[in-house]
């Protein structure tokens, strides 16, 4: 179709973040009064109601209701029922109930037809389930969705997607939401404990398996020393479920440190398990030593990546944690005492099973080696479109302004870019957004975003200290590959931002991957 490549390239400016710009490519492809052709009256609407999800009150309803316009004339024009449902959907949004009541009708009429569309059973079956709700017919809706999810009973995102929508309606009407909780996938299970237990009798065990079964737990995220760590991870391949980890050292490192020391045959176990994970990150490369930043970015990773799992497939996400309460009152960060309460902070569900050590806390934990090495959430500000006098009387000056909250460093100046570290990513994340809202409106900027270990140094001619490494130039990078406009960050960035509560986070949405060596970075676009 005449106009495709730029169709693909709006959207996926929308996805990244960069909706003025993509709003921009629109008009400029001559879009703008287009009313004839169901592809671009249908990104039309997608960009409409991102416009919507930006906005609130009396302005969200307005975009809401432009963008069910645009996908109405799409359904009137080409005769699918993907843009008539969304039509049907956003109507409702808008506050137009009828409106919303006569498209459902029209869309369970054309299914009745069976019209062959290019969609899958499930999404033919979930539109159907999707109109009986607007229509208030909620024990068909119901028996339609359950059809759904039986034609394709592991098609989690999908299952997720329609969940969604549901959501959004039964919130419009003031509809009960519970009967979704029975068709919501498994839940996600972050898991930690102890690094050592004290020999049993197979009860850990049993309890264990017991109450990942009874939770139906289907993803689970954590690190695998000896003890705790290794039982959970056994227990959730046991029953099926994916285990994803995440190692704060090379795999070689860890298994020596947290381990292959505790005898006893943990290592084999180590290793089978690591051959059935579903996918395994490692901090580091060859035989850097383990440190305390790195436990730390190990412990917030795994929270975060179950949170952003949890909410992509629109389940629940909790903690399993194997403790004996006797840790102290400033427990070491990233250990179990330490990651049970940063999970207790974030409001979600936490089951303890309470088991005892093998010997005293202090004989657990290997003396780590000192390092200049720091744990830090980074943004680099790229402002290599702007003039020198701009930047000097009024770009930078704005951008100074911004920059509150607990800096590692002092924000540096670079000839092209700001360079700015922060404590946390909740920080580095509000001066992101800050600063795309001073700059917005004809400076042209690009924001980068990475949660990682650099290096801090003292400037050798005098200044003030500042950091250093390979995760600045990942940050150059992905500065320079984002579209004007937009704030792009690292999946590190995006988990450690979910690790925390959801209460007023920004929203992240994953773009795709960044090639990087001989490996790929997952990219999100930060959004209001």
């Amino acid at each position: 179709m005449k106009g495709q490549p730029s169709l693909l390239s709006i959207i996926a400016h929308a996805r990244s973040g960069a909706l003025d710009h993509a709003w921009w490519l629109f008009r400029e492809a001559g879009f703008e009064n287009v009313d004839d052709d169901p592809a671009v009256l249908s990104v039309r609407g997608r960009l409409l109601k991102d416009r919507a999800l930006g906005a609130s009150g009396a302005e969200r309803r307005q975009f809401y209701l432009a963008a069910a316009l645009a996908y109405a004339r799409a359904a009137e024009i080409g005769g699918a029922n993907y843009p008539l449902i969304n039509a049907a959907t956003l109507s409702l949004l808008a506050g137009q109930r009828e409106e919303s009541r006569n498209l459902a009708g029209q869309v369970l009429a054309r299914a009745s037809l069976g019209t062959d569309e290019p969609e899958t059973p499930y999404y033919r079956a979930a539109t159907e389930a999707e109109a009986w709700l607007l229509l208030g017919e909620l024990a068909r809706a119901q028996a339609a969705f359950d059809e759904a999810i039986a034609l394709a009973p592991l098609a989690f995102e999908d299952h997720a997607s329609t969940l969604r929508q549901f959501a959004l309606i039964l919130d419009e009407t003031g509809s009960d939401k519970t009967w979704l909780d029975a068709r919501r996938p498994p839940r996600c299970l972050h898991f930690a404990g102890h690094i050592a237990l004290a020999a049993g009798d197979g009860a850990i065990e049993g309890e264990i398996r017991a109450l990942i079964k009874a939770e139906r737990v289907g993803f689970g995220f954590g690190a695998l020393a000896a003890g705790a760590d290794i039982l959970i991870a056994e227990a959730l391949l046991d029953v099926g479920a994916e285990l994803h980890l995440v190692l704060p050292a090379a795999r070689n490192v860890f298994r020596e440190y947290s381990v292959a020391r505790f005898g006893d045959g943990w290592s084999a176990r180590f290793d089978a398990i690591v051959e059935s994970a579903a996918s395994v990150r490692e901090f580091g490369r060859g035989g850097a030593p383990l440190s305390q930043p790195a436990l730390q970015w190990a412990a917030e990773i795994a929270m975060g990546k179950t949170a952003m799992q949890a909410e992509v497939l629109m389940t629940e996400a909790f903690q399993l944690l194997i403790a004996d309460g006797s840790e102290s009152v400033a427990p070491l960060a990233g250990g179990s005492a330490w990651i049970g309460a940063a999970w207790e902070r974030s409001g979600r569900r936490q089951r303890v099973i309470a088991a005892q050590r093998s010997g005293p806390t202090d004989t657990c934990h290997a003396p780590m080696p000192e390092t200049p090495d720091r744990l830090a959430a980074m943004l680099r500000i790229d402002l290599s479109g702007a003039d020198a006098a701009s930047l000097a009387g009024d770009i930078l000056p704005k951008l100074a302004a911004t920059f509150a909250g607990r800096l590692c460093v002092p924000p540096r100046w670079t000839d092209e870019a700001v360079f700015a570290a922060f404590e946390t990513v909740s920080e580095a994340a509000s001066a992101a957004l800050a600063a795309s809202a001073a700059l917005s409106g004809g400076t042209p900027f690009r924001i980068a975003g990475h949660y990682s270990i650099a290096t801090r140094v003292e400037d050798p001619f005098g200044g003030q200290p500042f950091l250093m490494g390979p995760p600045l130039a990942l940050l150059d990078r992905i500065a320079r590959s984002a579209p004007s406009g937009a704030i792009h960050v690292t999946e590190d960035f995006a988990a450690a931002l979910h690790a925390g509560s959801a209460l007023a986070r920004p929203r992240t949405e994953y773009i795709g991957e960044f090639p990087v060596r001989d490996e790929a970075v997952r990219l999100f676009s930060l959004k209001f």
